[in-house]
């Protein structure tokens, strides 16, 4: 554990005033944070995907128990107090949307579970009224045996769904509610 802290103290800054590790980013304009291919006004434009992988990568690698703030580094003659505030605003809008996605595709993954266990229920009941009403027949059982097996194949994609695309997606949840509120500051670059 201590060599996973000096790790990061030697990766971020770290600052014993308030425990935090800052994800140190350089810019050269205030657009650098967006998607080039994005033209809307600061506060609602998409963030760059490769800055918003790294930003990702440094809230897994830090972890959610440890404080994290973001600090964006801009040549002095291009600084502006408005500009920054609508950044902030802007990358803040950006999470709310995200979260609001990904909340959606929990919904989407929750339905899909609930359509799971019925059509999993039906096929095995299919199967075990198939094999009880007409007994001893190679067709009853072929049909018999392909229902259960259906049933198993949906019993086993509830349990994916579950335990494997549920809480990836609550995992990134995580992190992007912490990054909607993640302390943001501008410097100027030396």
């Amino acid at each position: 554990m201590k060599d996973k802290i000096q790790y990061l103290k030697d990766v971020y800054k770290y600052y014993e005033t308030d425990n935090s590790y800052h994800v140190v980013i350089d810019l050269d304009t205030y657009r650098d944070i967006y998607s080039e291919w994005d033209y809307s006004p600061f506060n609602n434009r998409e963030l760059d995907g490769s800055l918003l992988r790294y930003i990702m990568e440094c809230s897994y690698e830090i972890g959610l128990k440890k404080n994290m703030a973001l600090d964006f580094y801009v040549p002095d003659n291009i600084v502006s107090d408005e500009k920054e505030q609508k950044s902030i605003e802007g990358f803040r809008r950006y999470f709310n949307y995200q979260i609001r996605k990904i909340k959606s595709e929990m919904m989407d993954s929750l339905k899909k579970l609930f359509v799971l266990i019925l059509v999993g229920t039906a096929l095995l009941t299919a199967g075990n009224v198939i094999n009880a009403v007409i007994p001893e027949r190679i067709a009853a059982e072929i049909v018999s045996e392909g229902l259960i097996i259906g049933a198993w194949v949906a019993v086993w994609e509830i349990f994916h769904t579950l335990f494997f695309s549920v809480s990836d997606i609550f995992k990134k949840l995580k992190h992007y509610e912490r990054l909607r509120r993640i302390p943001i500051t501008y410097r100027i670059k030396k």
